[in-house]
């Protein structure tokens, strides 16, 4: 076996239908992806549910939310909410996530893919790019 130098993790699907993921520890001879699973070593492919094996993002730092809004566009609602982003989460790969958080101020990095978009109280509004001057909704 190879000791995994490089972070991956196992994707898997539970059996309640929701995505997990599980480190990869080593490299098999033949070179698949080898997990704990249930207090043994396995094949990542032989672990029920398996979707992929992919490089695991590591978190590499945390910074303040510097003023930047969350804007949330409820489903079926024309109203939308804005929250303070309270901080942006850094990771490996160079992507920025903002956290957000909730009525109860729990604290989560916004990794849905609902309607929101992210922006800065100070800056110029939205105006049509060039080309899309003249057209209409």
């Amino acid at each position: 076996m190879i000791p995994a130098s490089v972070p991956a993790e196992v994707v898997y699907t539970n059996r309640h239908g929701v995505t997990q993921t599980v480190p990869v520890h080593a490299w098999d001879d033949d070179g698949y992806a080898v997990a704990l699973w249930r207090g043994a070593l396995q094949r990542a492919q032989s672990i029920e549910g398996f979707k992929e094996v992919r490089e695991r993002r590591e978190i590499i730092g945390v910074v303040p939310g510097g003023g930047w809004m969350i804007e949330w566009q409820v489903d079926g609602e024309e109203a939308a909410f804005a929250d303070p982003v309270v901080a942006w989460v850094v990771y490996s790969d160079g992507q920025a996530v903002p956290i957000d958080t909730d009525s109860a101020g729990e604290a989560f990095p916004v990794t849905s893919s609902s309607d929101w978009r992210v922006y800065h109280p100070d800056a110029a509004p939205h105006s049509p790019a060039p080309s899309d001057e003249g057209k209409h909704a």
